[in-house]
C-alpha cells in the first residue's frame, strides 16, 4: 500500500482502525514536498468534476485537500466545521458515524449565498469508508434548497465496498480518487497492535519567554465561504509579512530542518507556508498538525505513530487533542487561529518536550 499504513483508534468500538496516510502532513509528520505531490495528483485527476464547483472539505483531516482542489481550478471553497462559529440554528447538521467527534456541520447562510452560483459540489475527504456521512449531507443539502444539484466526491483513498459504490453510481454520484483499497481484515489487523509508544500528559502553565511570538492580522475567516484566491493571496502575504518581520530567508539560511504545524482544522494555511518556506530555504520542511483523533501509539518500526502528546486544545482547554510525533527541528514554527491560552500553552511544551528551542508561534488574528 505504499505510503498507507493502518493505525489502531484509541477507545473507538465503531471502528478499531485508522487509515495514516504517510503523505497527507496530518497527523503523520511529512515532508511538505511528499504532501504538496500527493494533493496534486487528486487535483489533477478531478480537474473535471472541479468546473464551475463548490468544494467542500470535510474536518478535520480533508480540509487542506480540499482547499488544494479548489485552489487548482480558482473555485469556491467551503469547510465542514465542529468549531461554534454561528448559532445553533444556523447550521447544516449531519454527522459522521464512525467517528470519535461526530458532528459535523456546515454554515447555512454560506451554502444559501453559493448553492445557485455553481454546476456541482464536490466533497473531499482523505478517505471515504461508506460514504455514508457524505450522502446524509447531500440529503439534508437537497431536503433544504430542492435544486437537484450535481455532486461528486474525491478521496485521496476509496474503500467502498462494491455495494457502495453501485449506490453512488446509481445517485450519478462520481467518485474520483488516487488509490483503491480493499479493506478487509483492517479490523482484525490492528486489533492485536502492540501499543507501547511513548505518551506524554502535557499540563502546562503559559509561559511565552522562549517563544518568539507574531501576530498576522487578516479579515479572512477560513471557516467560512472563501473564493480560494482570496485565501491563496492571504497565505501570501503571509510569507511577504514574515519576511519583513523576522527576515525569512536569512533567518533560515543553513538551517536543515525545519517544522511548521498547524492546529485541529487550521490546517491549509501552515501548509502553505510550509511550501512557501520549502521554496526560499535549502532545508528539508516537515509540516503535521495537532487533531482531535486519539491513535494508539507503538515502538514497533512498521507501525505509522510512535509518540503520542496529549495536549488541551488551544481552541476549547475543555477539549483533549492530540500531536503525534514531534520532530526536533532547527527552527519549529507553530500557526494558529486558536486562542485558548492553557491550550496553546500545552502545545508549546510538547514541542519543547521534543527538543526544540528556536520556537516560533503565528498567530492568525482574524478578531473572530
Amino acid at each position: 500500500m505504499d505510503k498507507i499504513s493502518l493505525a489502531k483508534r484509541l477507545n473507538n468500538n465503531k471502528r478499531g482502525y485508522l487509515i495514516i496516510n504517510a503523505n497527507q502532513g496530518k497527523h503523520k509528520i511529512a515532508l511538505i514536498g511528499d504532501v504538496k505531490n500527493e494533493y496534486d495528483t487528486l487535483a489533477n485527476l478531478s480537474s473535471e468534476i472541479l468546473k464551475n464547483s463548490l468544494v467542500i472539505g470535510f474536518a478535520e483531516t480533508a480540509i487542506a485537500i480540499g482547499a488544494t482542489l479548489a485552489s487548482s481550478a480558482g473555485a469556491f471553497f467551503m469547510q465542514t466545521t465542529r468549531e461554534n462559529i454561528c448559532a445553533q440554528n444556523e447550521y447544516i447538521h449531519f454527522t459522521e458515524a464512525h467517528s470519535h467527534a461526530m458532528e459535523q456541520r456546515l454554515v447555512l447562510a454560506d451554502m444559501e449565498k453559493i448553492y445557485n452560483q455553481v454546476d456541482r459540489i464536490v466533497f473531499v475527504e482523505d478517505e471515504i469508508t461508506t460514504g455514508n456521512t457524505i450522502w446524509h449531507c447531500i440529503e439534508e443539502i437537497e431536503r433544504i434548497f430542492k435544486g437537484g444539484k450535481k455532486y461528486a466526491i474525491a478521496p485521496l483513498t476509496n474503500t467502498l465496498s462494491e455495494e457502495r459504490r453501485k449506490f453512488f453510481k446509481e445517485k450519478n454520484v462520481d467518485i474520483v480518487y488516487i488509490r483503491d483499497i480493499d479493506k478487509e481484515g483492517f479490523e482484525d489487523e490492528v486489533v492485536d497492535t502492540l501499543t507501547d509508544g511513548d505518551v506524554y500528559r502535557v499540563n502546562s502553565t503559559p509561559r511565552n519567554d522562549d517563544v518568539k511570538i507574531i501576530n498576522f492580522k487578516t479579515d479572512i475567516r477560513t471557516r467560512r465561504l472563501l473564493n480560494i484566491r482570496d485565501l491563496d493571496a492571504e497565505t501570501d502575504r503571509l510569507g511577504y509579512f514574515l519576511e519583513e518581520k523576522l527576515g525569512l530567508k536569512e533567518l533560515l539560511k543553513d538551517k536543515k530542518t525545519v517544522t511548521v504545524l498547524g492546529t485541529e482544522e487550521f490546517i491549509y494555511i501552515p501548509i502553505k507556508l510550509a511550501e512557501y518556506i520549502d521554496n526560499v530555504s535549502d532545508a528539508d520542511v516537515y509540516v503535521h498538525s495537532s487533531t482531535r483523533s486519539p491513535i494508539e501509539v507503538s515502538k514497533l518500526a512498521n507501525y505509522p505513530l510512535h509518540t503520542r502528546y496529549e495536549v488541551r486544545s488551544i481552541y476549547d482547554k475543555n477539549r483533549q487533542t492530540y500531536i503525534y510525533d514531534l520532530k526536533e527541528s532547527d527552527i519549529f514554527f507553530l500557526v494558529t487561529d486558536g486562542k485558548d491560552i492553557e491550550g496553546e500553552a500545552d502545545i508549546l511544551e510538547a514541542i519543547r518536550l521534543s527538543g526544540n528551542k528556536n520556537i516560533y508561534l503565528i498567530r492568525w488574528d482574524n478578531e473572530e
